[in-house]
């Protein structure tokens, strides 16, 4: 037989609460004073007579609701201020404590008295090294004690000193006209587009600002500006070599009466592959350079300001874009400058670009030897040998 741990035990026949009644009714005492107050009240109110009811009293449009006094007029009613309205809290002069009693301190045991006196020569030691340093540094700087006391920095106790201070050092700069030389000083000032946005907190505005007036930036903003330094740097390189080295070419291959001929196309194809070979290890070193610069920057900056790496092929095709006015007008002040022909050149007249066309160069007895010299001969061998 399984038993609820958690029940009591139950002995004898269950009963309902009506058998436990028939069983054993209530005992009723009579004759009880509350018992008979109780059949007293009941009795009154049973042979009591009605009591009529008051008249329903009804709203009529015109007539006041409450009964009105005859001659009575609004201005002879006197207003009287309700009795809850005054306050009924007298005020007293409560008296001030009065300070407690100053026991004396107890007796100090020599151990403690021991420790005072070094705590005492200890300050008093440190007050005289200080006092020793800085008129040290008054002699050296050759003030004098009267002057010193003076320029000694003050020492405020309290904040109001510190606000007095500071305003006094305020007022005697503006008095100097240490202030008349402020930048923006008599103009509105300056608005930012980031003033005006509400969604923006005021601290956290405050505090961009504070950064960017101090130059202080995140750390791939950083990178970035290192990275186009670089960038800058090696193209404005390569770009002036590249320059020097067609004006050398150019200059010793043609003539001087062809060079303003010259167009940009022209100077765009020119190519040298002993150039660039002769720069290729310089070129590979600051590519690879600007690349790991880039991979930098890229593992700092967010995605979407994320940069490609640097190609040397594509770097070598915008110097020769960027560089060709430059070889242009170069060519063009060094033709200007030459004030004598070639030897043994000439431009072709008017006959020959009528039949060809492409102001070739003419030889034969028509030729101009004027200004002809030793230079000007070898300098045309050796552009020959080179064609060959």
């Amino acid at each position: 037989m399984l038993i609820d741990k958690y029940k009591p035990m139950r002995s004898g026949p269950i009963r309902s609460a009506e058998e436990k009644l028939k069983q054993a009714p209530p005992q009723v005492h009579a004759g009880s004073s509350a018992d008979a107050l109780i059949e007293d009240a009941i009795t009154k109110l049973t042979n009591a007579e009605p009591v009529d009811s008051r008249p329903i009293c009804r709203y009529v449009p015109g007539e006041p609701i409450l009964p009105g006094i005859e001659g009575h007029q609004p201005w002879h009613t006197t207003f009287k201020v309700p009795s809850h309205v005054t306050s009924s809290v007298r005020y007293g002069n409560i008296p001030t404590p009065k300070p407690a009693r100053q026991t004396s301190p107890l007796p100090l045991d020599d151990k403690a008295k021991r420790k005072e006196r070094e705590a005492k020569r200890r300050t008093e030691q440190g007050t005289r090294l200080s006092q020793a340093r800085e008129s040290t540094i008054d002699y050296r700087l050759g003030i004098k004690r009267g002057v010193a006391e003076q320029l000694r920095r003050p020492n405020p106790a309290s904040l109001k000193g510190w606000a007095n201070l500071v305003e006094d050092r305020i007022e005697k700069a503006r008095q100097a006209g240490h202030f008349n030389n402020v930048k923006g000083r008599g103009q509105p000032i300056a608005r930012t587009v980031e003033d005006k946005n509400p969604f923006i907190g005021r601290e956290e505005f405050l505090m961009n600002r504070i950064v960017q007036r101090q130059g202080a930036a995140p750390p791939w903003v950083e990178v970035q500006g290192e990275l186009e330094t670089a960038a800058t740097s090696f193209r404005e390189v390569v770009k002036q070599s590249w320059t020097r080295r067609a004006l050398r070419n150019i200059t010793a291959e043609h003539p001087a009466e062809l060079l303003p001929r010259l167009t940009i196309d022209d100077v765009v194809a020119l190519r040298d592959p002993e150039w660039e070979a002769r720069e290729r290890s310089y070129h590979d070193t600051a590519v690879d350079e600007l690349n790991s610069l880039v991979r930098k920057y890229n593992g700092l900056a967010p995605y979407a300001v994320r940069r490609p790496y640097y190609m040397l092929k594509v770097e070598l095709e915008r110097v020769y874009r960027e560089a060709a006015e430059d070889i242009l007008t170069g060519l063009r002040e060094r033709a200007r400058g030459s004030s004598l022909r070639r030897p043994g050149y000439a431009i072709s007249d008017g006959e020959n670009e009528g039949s060809g066309g492409t102001g070739l160069l003419k030889t034969g007895p028509g030729m101009d030897w004027n200004g002809f010299s030793l230079r000007a001969l070898f300098r045309d061998l050796i552009t020959v040998l080179r064609r060959r």
